[in-house]
């Protein structure tokens, strides 16, 4: 997928004396040298393994990662992971169901419409490897992340006890427990069916 570079319009301002400067953003593949982007400055550090994980498996074609650059400062302020295939089908099952997690849009830049247009950049990913469902999981504490899903035309479809583990960047397990919602949508390039 080339870059997608967008005029947020939601982002656009009023800045000191009247003039509305808009913000540039780009969504494209992420690449090696964007890794260390992904720990957003410390705060997802102990993901750094998994971060490495998926990004070699998007080079052998399992997985594949997104992200927003802002383009004047060349910064990662969003991303999402998409999975193609799952040992549990109703995450992803490798021919028309794939899986979008880890989407997340840093605070200062919330509420300008990246979220859903980073979205929808995933959904288009399926849609354009033949696939005409998305499936996501959002965890029960996070009801406007759900509320985002379901004005985009995601449905609760199960429960997801949210219970895996993993290595952090010190070589520690560590166990996690995420109660979630696991939500799909059908697809047809990124919008919703008739």
């Amino acid at each position: 997928m080339t870059a997608q570079t967008f005029r947020n319009e939601a982002a656009e301002a009023a800045v000191g004396n009247g003039r509305r400067e808009a913000n540039e953003f780009a969504i494209r593949p992420i690449e090696e040298k964007d890794l260390p982007g992904l720990e957003w400055d410390g705060v997802y550090l102990h993901f750094r393994r998994l971060f490495r994980q998926a990004y070699e498996d998007m080079r052998i074609g399992t997985r594949h990662l997104l992200m927003v650059e802002h383009t004047p400062t060349g910064g990662m302020v969003g991303q999402i992971f998409i999975q193609w295939s799952s040992s549990d089908p109703r995450f992803a099952d490798g021919t028309r169901r794939g899986y979008l997690y880890a989407l997340r849009i840093k605070p200062a830049f919330r509420c300008r419409g990246l979220g859903t247009r980073i979205l929808a950049a995933a959904e288009n990913e399926l849609h354009r490897r033949g696939m005409d469902t998305a499936s996501i999981g959002v965890e029960k504490d996070n009801p406007r992340a759900r509320a985002l899903y379901e004005r985009l035309g995601y449905r609760v479809i199960a429960e997801d006890p949210g219970r895996w583990s993993y290595v952090d960047h010190e070589g520690n397990i560590r166990e996690v427990l995420e109660p979630a919602w696991l939500m799909e949508k059908r697809i047809r390039g990124g919008h919703e069916e008739d």
